[in-house]
């Protein structure tokens, strides 16, 4: 079977498009439907659970044909997932009742601190055992959306390989989506608590 994984114009195609999908994502942050709760851990679970579930299903359905056609999915696939991670991020935050808190930074702070931390270093300092995120420039926010959408193809090209075979890569993106997106709800959640546990007066709406 062809290996199109190998394609310069399809890795090419990614690494182009990720940055501008993941920019367009975190300056028109989704909205939640949600509200606070007084005891909002129980639901912050249901809600990391249920997207995980959700980041799953679709990323092994597009995953579903092979060949050529499979590989073409990896950029529907990587919008919908980030989709996902985003809407949770925001339901957090409403559920903790620091949406008001939530911007662009934050955004990008929560959805991919587990996974390319060294890459969003510089847009939080820590205050004790939290951590605070910092405004960064849109010129400065656009070049970090490009290498973090950098590293997140390269990661999905060591993949794609298995999108030849149709089971084994539903699987495979499947499996990952869900832990992906699991990752980013505990990221989100250990964010939002901790803001919770500062003073009012001492937080700076986004």
């Amino acid at each position: 079977m062809e290996d199109y994984t190998n394609t310069p114009g399809v890795r090419g195609l990614v690494k182009e498009k990720s940055g501008k999908i993941l920019f367009d994502l975190v300056t028109d942050i989704p909205e939640s439907a949600l509200t606070a709760c007084r005891s909002p851990d129980q639901k912050v679970q249901l809600l990391i659970r249920k997207a995980s579930i959700q980041a799953g299903a679709v990323s092994a359905t597009l995953s579903c044909p092979g060949g050529f056609l499979g590989v073409l999915t990896i950029l529907p696939d990587l919008a919908a997932i980030w989709r996902i991670q985003a809407q949770l991020v925001s339901d957090i935050a409403a559920t903790r009742g620091k949406i008001a808190f939530l911007g662009k930074e934050e955004m990008v702070w929560c959805l991919f601190r587990h996974a390319t931390g060294q890459l969003v270093r510089d847009i939080a300092v820590q205050a004790g055992s939290r951590f605070i995120v910092q405004k960064v420039s849109v010129g400065a926010l656009r070049k970090l959306l490009q290498k973090i959408g950098l590293q997140a193809s390269n990661r999905f090209a060591g993949r794609m390989l298995l999108r030849l075979f149709p089971v084994v890569g539903a699987l495979g993106s499947g499996a990952y989506a869900f832990y992906d997106t699991y990752g980013v709800g505990k990221t989100a959640d250990t964010y939002f608590k901790g803001l919770s546990e500062i003073p009012e007066n001492e937080l700076t709406p986004s």
